[in-house]
């Protein structure tokens, strides 16, 4: 079989004029501001708060060479005649692209929350309703595990592929042509739907027959094939066949909206599809349906959130009197490369937990406290930074444009110490507070709360470590094969680490080995970029951030606060020993300073007292 060619995922210039007339018209830059998060970004990042699109016009090396790691292009050749007008055309469509996207991220961030608020309220309704059965909530998790794990792998990838290549065909070629490819993508997403649900629904035992063939010694086939036959999964495989049908052809619509930078759909759709599963739950629950009534209840509502999506982009699918034709091969080919990442970080590393956990005869009961530790430890991670990673990746994508490695390096930098500010509060605070906080939200499950504590000691890590955005920007400078190889060897890691711990700690090892593999993949991405990128991981500033938090934690543990209120009130001082904390460490830097002012002027100024001079050390790691 021929190895797939990984492409990397860069902004690219894009040449219509498409919207040049719309963004002409009379009072139209005046209404709307251009600031963007992508611009604000890329202008912090190259130290100069008005650097925006036009800096990186037409830039390229005119021998087409690459500059060496660290080297700025200085050489570029400008389009001239017809091709310089589709060049102005590209910057005014940019421009107009980058306005929509201020708005975009705040929905995205908004939709994000709600997802994770009412997706902790579902776990509350499911884990009351059997808490005198605390197995039939691990059979429940086993179901979920199984549906995440399948959709990822029917993904191949093609939300990456669609928010790739369908803006740059929008802007080249109109919007029949990007109709067109959408169609296309969304066609072969059904099939390959179709497909996968015959083989759930009367082949899948089959499936573990191969893998049974191979050597006992290959722990990771047999545990596969005891996977696929296990009878709790094939007993509900019918809901989680059609709940996969739904989430398939939303995820992907999902994709498309985002290529438009109109999230407004996703917020309302998704809002709402969310918002039905709340009393849908508790009402299948009351009535005694069981986890199967579960699936079939969410199964339902993605579809009918599919359908939604469907009628209400009817006009653009529809559209008809397209004059190009995306190929679709190096569509695939991108969207495998993403595939094979995401199948790692998204579903194989907890799936492969729970396979282990099975096959070392733990407790339906602890696979569930595992479960829930599991996803209050995701939570608290991603709570403050899952409308951020979009924005992040494209940032970087931008800095790179021209071969600029001195510019990806400070925009790399900036991310990790933005995302590390908005993350690592809410981790260390749920770190000391964690067995209050699991004894509140989910009572008669009180081993959750040490396990809970040690899965989110590698939380801080891995977000700290900046492992996400790592991986974005080796993305964008074509090294997508190193994600690919990280992402495996953290694999393996777990499946090595499980082995171990597991048969001695039940969940807790299975905690530890898949933090450790984690924190082992993010470590691999940080070494594959330490050569390429002039600035260094900023060491000092975690250090400084992660003292801080921990030192105004420590009154939490002499309040011993035992209820919602108590709680809240160590929230307060937690928060208030931060903020002087912060004032006396000041772990920003005047460059900093002048990232957070270029996304709005407000934002220098008021965090200035939390930045140190500009004649104090570096941040960065020896």
């Amino acid at each position: 079989m021929q190895r797939p060619r990984f492409h990397p995922l860069r902004l690219k210039r894009l040449y219509t004029g498409q919207l040049a007339e719309a963004a002409s018209l009379p009072g139209r830059d005046e209404q709307e501001q251009p600031a963007a998060p992508l611009a604000a970004v890329q202008a912090g990042a190259a130290g100069q708060a008005g650097v925006g699109i036009q800096e990186n016009k037409a830039e390229r090396l005119a021998d087409g060479s690459h500059p060496h790691p660290g080297e700025p292009t200085s050489r570029s050749r400008l389009a001239t005649g017809p091709e310089h007008g589709r060049a102005e055309a590209a910057e005014v469509e940019a421009r107009h692209l980058l306005r929509r996207t201020p708005i975009s991220y705040l929905l995205n961030q908004a939709y994000g929350l709600w997802f994770f608020l009412s997706s902790f309220i579902l776990t509350l309704i499911i884990t009351r309703a059997f808490v005198n059965s605390h197995e039939l909530y691990g059979v429940y998790a086993v179901a979920m595990s199984a549906f995440n794990t399948i959709a990822y792998i029917v993904a191949f990838g093609l939300e990456d592929a669609t928010t790739t290549y369908v803006p740059r065909v929008l802007a080249e070629h109109g919007q029949p042509a990007a109709a067109a490819l959408i169609r296309r993508l969304l066609l072969l997403r059904c099939l390959t739907l179709v497909l996968c649900m015959g083989v759930m629904l009367f082949a899948l035992p089959a499936l573990a027959w191969p893998f049974s063939l191979l050597p006992s010694s290959w722990t990771w086939a047999s545990d596969l094939a005891n996977g696929l036959r296990n009878p709790q999964l094939l007993r509900h495989i019918t809901p989680i066949a059609f709940y996969v049908l739904g989430n398939g052809i939303f995820s992907l619509q999902t994709a498309v909206c985002a290529s438009f930078m109109r999230m407004r759909l996703v917020f309302v759709i998704g809002s709402l599809s969310q918002l039905v599963q709340l009393p849908l739950s508790y009402l299948v629950l009351q009535l005694d349906g069981g986890v199967d009534g579960l699936l079939w209840m969410q199964a339902l509502v993605s579809l009918a959130s599919a359908a939604a999506f469907l009628i209400w982009q009817a006009p653009l699918l529809l559209q008809r009197g397209a004059s190009y034709y995306q190929p679709l091969q190096p569509v695939i080919r991108l969207g495998l490369s993403a595939w094979l990442t995401n199948l790692v970080s998204g579903a194989l590393l907890k799936q492969t937990v729970i396979i282990l956990l099975g096959s070392f005869a733990v407790p339906l009961a602890e696979i569930g406290y595992f479960n829930l530790s599991y996803q209050l430890g995701h939570t608290a991670s991603l709570l403050m930074v899952t409308g951020f990673g979009g924005v992040a990746g494209s940032a970087l994508a931008a800095a790179f444009v021209g071969q600029n490695y001195a510019r990806l390096a400070r925009s790399w930098q900036a991310l990790i110490k933005i995302e590390t500010l908005l993350a690592a509060p809410v981790l260390v605070f749920s770190f000391f507070n964690a067995s209050l906080i699991a004894h509140l939200l989910y009572q008669g499950y009180e081993a959750v709360g040490p396990l809970l504590a040690l899965f989110l000691i590698f939380q801080i890590l891995i977000r700290t470590l900046g492992t996400s955005i790592h991986q974005s920007t080796l993305y964008v400078v074509g090294k997508a094969w190193q994600v690919v190889l990280g992402q495996w060897i953290s694999l393996m890691s777990l499946i090595v680490l499980g082995i171990v711990l597991i048969p001695r700690w039940g969940p807790a090892g299975a905690l530890i080995a898949d933090g450790l593999a984690q924190v082992i993949g993010g470590a691999l991405l940080l070494s594959f970029l330490w050569r390429l990128l002039p600035e260094r991981y900023p060491l000092g500033y975690t250090l400084r951030l992660l003292l801080a938090l921990t030192l105004a934690a420590l009154p939490g543990l002499l309040l011993r606060p035992d209820n919602f209120p108590t709680l809240i009130l160590t929230g307060l001082i937690y928060l208030a020993g931060t903020l002087l904390l912060l004032l006396l460490i000041r772990p920003l830097t005047q460059e900093d300073l002048a990232l957070l002012g270029s996304l709005h002027p407000q934002l220098g100024r008021l965090l200035g007292p939390f930045a140190r001079r500009a004649a104090a050390a570096s941040d960065n790691a020896p």
